[in-house]
């Protein structure tokens, strides 16, 4: 049986390594949050909201998941759980919880912290594993957990898409809003950011007063899955491999032909007749990113 406090990690050497960069992976005797696909506890002060939020657990696979799951100092007892594909189960935020699971290989054991979401997805090896969500909707996908794009990061998304000031650029699963604020002040160009989770529209839009470029950015709380891509010229994408996959349809029917579309970390499944450039680089702490160019 392996035991962490807190999370895992997601597909891909490169965003595990920007989770435990961003304290977002919780591995083995530390205290951190996670995404390279992991599961549990929450940063201080991600939840600024004051009321208590569901503990959530949410199944992205396509097969049903047995779990048992037993909230921290109560007396309840372990509850025995079978999630379905696409489901969601709900426990109150007021308490912890230990939540445990096989994968076939092995048992794994893990707290959530109170009120966090969480989601059971494959790792790159196709093993059952949880980790950290963005949020516990059951109305909108949960696309990818909030992961900051590194700024050389950013910078050079924005030098491959060849940003001018004529451009539209949308960034779906916007986060702290970085990329479309730093395309405003660099290039002059405008920009919309999408994000389901209030917290990051407010920190989006404090960042754009702050940068001098609230006039030509706009963020919006929405789903990133139904909202309306056309007036972009320029895509940007911080996702799961198969938020990108689940989006690519939206891509094809919603952007006007010649849309730039460039991806970090994660490319297109399906699009390889349309990348244009791909680029491996290093961010300030040496982790390598790679960068990937499409053209609608």
């Amino acid at each position: 049986m392996s035991f962490r406090h807190g999370l895992v990690q997601p597909p891909g050497k490169l965003l595990a390594a920007a989770l435990v960069a961003a304290g977002l992976l919780w591995a083995p005797g530390c205290s951190s949050r996670s995404q390279e696909r992991g599961a549990a506890a929450s940063p201080k002060g991600q939840f600024a909201e004051a009321e208590v939020r569901d503990t959530t657990v949410r199944n992205v696979t396509e097969a049903a998941v047995e779990y048992t799951i037993r909230p921290i100092f109560s007396s309840l007892g372990t509850l025995q759980r079978t999630l379905a594909p696409g489901a969601i189960d709900r426990f109150p935020g007021e308490a912890a919880y230990d939540i445990e699971f096989t994968n076939g290989v092995e048992t794994k054991l893990y707290r959530l912290d109170k009120g966090t979401p969480h989601s059971f997805r494959l790792d790159n090896q196709g093993l059952l594993e949880l980790y950290q969500g963005a949020h516990g909707r059951e109305d909108v996908p949960d696309l990818a957990p909030f992961v900051p794009t590194p700024m050389p990061v950013v910078e050079k998304m924005l030098e491959m898409a060849e940003i001018t000031a004529a451009d539209v650029v949308y960034d779906l699963g916007c986060g702290d809003g970085r990329i479309v604020i730093t395309a405003a002040r660099t290039y002059g160009a405008r920009g919309v950011g999408i994000d389901i989770v209030p917290e990051r529209i407010r920190d989006s839009r404090a960042g754009a007063e702050e940068a001098g470029v609230a006039g030509r950015v706009e963020f919006l709380q929405e789903d990133a899955t139904a909202v309306d891509v056309s007036p972009a010229t320029v895509v940007a994408l911080y996702l799961l491999p198969e938020s990108n996959l689940l989006l690519r349809p939206k891509l094809e029917a919603g952007l006007k032909p010649g849309t730039r579309v460039v991806s970090h970390n994660y490319s297109i499944e399906g699009w390889a007749d349309k990348l244009v450039a791909s680029e491996t680089l290093a961010d300030e702490k040496g982790t390598e990113h790679t960068v990937y160019l499409y053209r609608r």
